[in-house]
Order: C-alpha cells, then structure tokens, then sequence
C-alpha cells in the first residue's frame, strides 16, 4: 500500500515540477520572456524521441491552460508547427494546414507577435522545405509589412527576421535589395539575445559591397565585426578578418592579404569549417603562386581539394580550377594548364546553369502562381454568379463583371508569358555572351603564357642549354596549339549566332564563294581579335592569317586601305546587327 502511495505521488508530482520551470514565463509580454521561449524550444528540441518531445510539448500546453494563459500555450503550438515542418518529414499537405491554421489563429487572437513568427514559419517551409521560392517571398513581404507595424523595442526577433528576408534576396544575388533588409537589422539596438545576428548582418552587409566591387565600404562592415564584444565573438571575428583578407587580395595587395586570410584558414579548419577552410586556401594559392612562390602555391591547392571534398561544396571548383591552370601554367606543365582551363568552364557553366535554372524555376513559380490566383478569382465569381441568378439585372452586371476581369487577368496572363519569353531569349544571349567572353578570355590566357615565354627564349636566344631548348619546344607547341577545335567551332558558332543572328546568312547570300575558312576570319575579326589571337586560336600561323586576310579583302571588294573591322561595316547594316 504504502509503495502504491508513492508511486501515485511520484506519477503527480513529477509533472508539475517539469512545469515549474516554465513559471517565468507565464502572463509576460513576449519582450520579457523572448529568451525563456527560446530555452523552452531548446529544451524541446534536445528531446531526441519524437514521442517523448510531443508527449513534453503537450504537457506545456497543459500547464500553460490550467493558468489561463493562452499566449504561452500558442508558443508552444508555433514550435510543434515548425519542427514538424521543417524537421519531421512529414507529408507537405499536412504541413500547409498546419502552417494555415497557425496563421489564422494568430491573425484572429491578436497574440504578441506571434503573427511574425508565423509568417517566419510559413517563410521558411516553403523556401527550405518546398522550395517554393515565389510563395516563401509571399511571405517574406507579408512579414516585412508586419515588422513595420512593430515598436523594435517589443519584440527582440525584429533583427533576425530582417536578416533572414535579406539573406533570400543576397541567395538570388540581389545586392541592392539585400544591403536595406540589412542595413534595417544593425541599426537596431544590440543585445546579448540579437548579437550574434547583427554580426551576421554586418559581415553579410559586407559581402554584398564586395560583389558590388565596393572595397572601401566592405571593409568598414568587416571591421565592425572585428570589433564586436560578444561571448563567442572570436569566430565571427576569424571570418571578419579572412573577407578583409579577400578585400586586399581583390586590390592585389598580397603581403598585407597573406595573414589575413591565414588566420581565417587556420581557424576554419580548427572548428571544422571545411567550406571556409577551401575558399581561403584557393586565395592563398592565388596569392602565392603570382609571388613566385610554387611549392606553397601548390601546398594549398592540395589543401582546397582535400577541403571541397570534405566539406561536400563542388561548386568551389569553379573558382579552384582556374587557380590551378594558372599554376601549371607557371610550372611548365602546359598540357595540364590547357586542361584545367577547359576544366574550369566546365565548372563555371554548370554552376551558372544551376543557377539559371534556379531563376527560371522562380520566373516560373511566380506565374503559376498568378495562374492559381486567375482560377481561383474565376471560381469565386463563378459562385457570385449563380448565387445572384434570381436576379436579372444583377446577373447581367456580374456577368459584365465576369468577362472584364477574366479579360483582365488573360490579358496579364499573356504579357506574362511575353516576358517569360523575353527573359529566355535575354538568357540565351547572355549565356551565349559567357560563352563568347570565355573564349576570348581562353586564348588571352594561352597568347599571354606564350608571350611571357617567348621573352624568356629571347632572353636565351644565344644559349644552347637544355633549358632554352625546353622552352623553345614548349612555345613553338603553344604557337600550334589549336584552342578551337572543329567541336568547339560548332559550339561556338551556335553561340555566335545568337548574338550576331544575320552576321552568317548574310554573308553566304551576298558572296557565295567565301570559303569556310575565310568565314571564320570574318567572325573573329567581328569579335575584334587581332591576327595573333586568331593564330593561337586556330592553331595556324600568323603568315596563314594574313594570306586569308588578303582573299577575303579581295572577294569582299576591299582595298589596300582598309582593315578588317572598315571591311566588315562595308558590307552593310544587316550583316553587322545584332
């Protein structure tokens, strides 16, 4: 009997001391008990077993009940609503209820705040979960206008609400959207509980002036963060230092770039933060290899790839491989050099496409989107319609009503799908512009390497050592190296079509004789290369090139006075546009 009582007093008691701990919270302005909530939502979430947490979960909700006190019992809701969402795999339907109903719920009580959070939450899910990136800017400017409505000083998350709208417009690269939902965040008063955002903000802010090419101003954020004050300021303050460190790289100050970004790189590493770890040795490769300094350039290539590998971010070698073309390049290793060159467009085009794709899917998640908004106005008139039937008159008036919006929103609809096309073709052009530039960049890059070589044969001109014998090899195999393949020559020809479309047709029509040869001259004096750089992209000599100058200038009826690019606005408006 006795042992009974104490299990009954133990199956009671127990309970309400878990509850006790939440007494802190109870009937308090949500300004007051912020940081209580979010040690509640952590205590939540060290709950391992699902079972257990939602069976914890319950029992606040419980205890938040029996004391009248609606606003903590919603907290708790909001948190079993994200987790599920975003953490628990559950079905996406089930989530989108839930996540309405939070929203309705909050709407209609009125609760401190908790609209905002809602709407983060909605944010979120869709943006993570159901990347849906149309629906989650929905609800990113449904928050922003509910954060305006909002005194700062009631409600502690306004900083990290705003640094998260920034950081979707920062993802899809725009900066100038991006620098106001941050430049909103660091100018809210700082705390212990919104620190570690407002750094966020800060060195985010200076990313953006960055990729602007706004030195000055990126390095006045970087240097805010450095001298931050915070419990765990020392790692915001190590990736302050290494983008300080990009900044002088940038501005070709190596010496003063050098210890800067060693300092990011050795504590990236030190906490495990691999991605940071790449990214600082790729520079530092850079940095060393144009002082000359080989073997550590290469120490720090081997670095970045073992550190990509490890931290799972393929889309670094894009920005590696380049590094490492100018690098065997500079070591003598030219069929390498060549092949990371190649490497690298590689990398750089599939992640321009994935990223292209990823604007597209937007383009076309905002359109269904207006699509879902179309049939679901039809199908609310509609019901208008038979509802108000009786009624001659009125059906007559609705019926006006009906055909003008729906002419309406068709209407929007096909300039909708008129810009859809425009943005594609302006794509297409733009990535057929990469294509062109990469190119031109490409054999700039080899005529530079054979220069540079070519001066230091000069400079052995009288020697007969097996060093100056080497590198007349290697520069004579440069001078015959053939950068356009007849592969690469379709693919580039496609892409010189897109820009110049009546270039080619205009041509074959109006001198039908010109040869395929001569066709090519034509194209790349249009892209104004000089003679050398057509022989180091065709692999012929410069001798060859002039004689084809002198066949097209004489089928194109040109005279001694003229140059390719006079020869070319001869031939009239239609072959030179675009």
């Amino acid at each position: 009997m006795r042992k009974s009582v104490l299990y009954l007093l133990f199956y009671f008691i127990l309970p309400f001391a878990s509850w006790a701990q939440y007494n802190h919270l109870l009937h308090k302005p949500y300004k007051e008990k912020a940081a209580g909530v979010h040690a509640m939502y952590q205590d939540l979430i060290k709950i391992t077993d699902s079972t257990q947490r939602a069976k914890k979960a319950e029992d606040i909700m419980q205890f938040a009940r029996k004391n009248h006190d609606r606003g903590l019992e919603l907290e708790v809701k909001c948190f079993q609503v994200f987790w599920n969402a975003i953490y628990q795999q559950q079905p996406q339907k089930v989530s989108i209820a839930q996540i309405k109903d939070l929203l309705e719920v909050a709407s209609k009580e009125n609760i401190d705040f908790l609209k905002a959070r809602a709407l983060r939450v909605a944010a979120e899910f869709y943006w993570k979960i159901a990347q849906n990136y149309e629906l989650a800017f929905e609800q990113y400017l449904l928050l922003d206008k509910e954060l305006a409505t909002i005194d700062p000083n009631d409600y502690p998350e306004m900083a990290r609400d705003l640094m998260q709208i920034g950081q979707t417009y920062y993802f899809f690269q725009d900066y100038a959207l991006a620098k106001q939902y941050f430049k909103k965040a660091i100018k809210l008063p700082e705390d212990t509980f919104n620190t570690v955002v407002l750094n966020d903000a800060r060195n985010t802010l200076g990313l953006c002036y960055q990729q602007l090419n706004q030195l000055d101003s990126a390095d006045y954020y970087f240097k805010q963060v450095q001298q931050t004050t915070f419990s765990k300021a020392a790692v915001w303050k190590r990736i302050a230092t290494g983008n300080l460190g990009n900044s002088m790289y940038l501005r070709k100050e190596y010496d003063k770039a050098i210890p800067l970004i060693e300092i990011d790189f050795k504590g990236a590493v030190a906490e495990n933060d691999y991605g940071c770890a790449a990214g600082a040795a790729i520079l530092l490769a850079d940095i060393f290899r144009e002082k000359g300094q080989m073997a550590k350039a290469g120490i720090f290539i081997s670095q970045a790839q073992y550190y990509i590998k490890t931290s799972y971010q393929p889309d670094r070698l894009r920005l590696l491989y380049p590094v490492m073309s100018k690098w065997y390049a500079a070591t003598g290793k030219q069929e390498l050099a060549k092949r990371y060159v190649d490497s690298s467009v590689v990398a750089f085009n599939r992640y321009n496409e994935r990223f292209s794709a990823l604007k597209v899917l937007r383009a076309q998640q905002k359109v269904d989107r207006q699509k879902e908004q179309l049939q679901l106005a039809t199908f609310t008139l509609e019901k208008q319609r038979k509802v108000n039937e009786r009624n001659v008159m009125i059906a007559i008036a609705l019926g006006l009503v009906i055909v003008l919006v729906l002419g309406y929103f068709i209407l929007k609809r096909r300039q909708q799908a008129i810009e859809i096309g425009k943005l594609k073709v302006e794509n297409e052009l733009k990535s057929a512009h990469d294509e062109i530039n990469l190119f031109i960049t490409k054999i700039n890059e080899q005529s530079k390497i054979t220069e540079r070589f070519s001066k230091e044969l000069e400079k052995l001109k009288n020697s007969e050592s097996e060093e100056r014998k080497l590198l007349e090899k290697t520069v004579t195999e440069l001078r015959e190296s053939k950068i356009l393949t007849d592969e690469d020559w379709l693919h580039f020809q496609k892409h010189f079509a897109k820009i110049f479309p009546r270039f080619i047709p205009h041509l074959k029509e109006h001198y039908p004789a010109i040869t395929e040869a001569e066709l090519r001259y034509l194209m790349l004096s249009k892209l104004q290369l000089s003679h050398k750089e057509m022989s180091q992209a065709l692999g012929i000599s410069a001798d060859a090139v002039r004689v084809t100058w002198n066949r097209v200038r004489k089928k194109l009826g040109g005279s001694l006075n003229d140059t390719p690019q006079t020869l070319i606005e001869k031939m009239g408006d239609s072959a030179a546009s675009v």
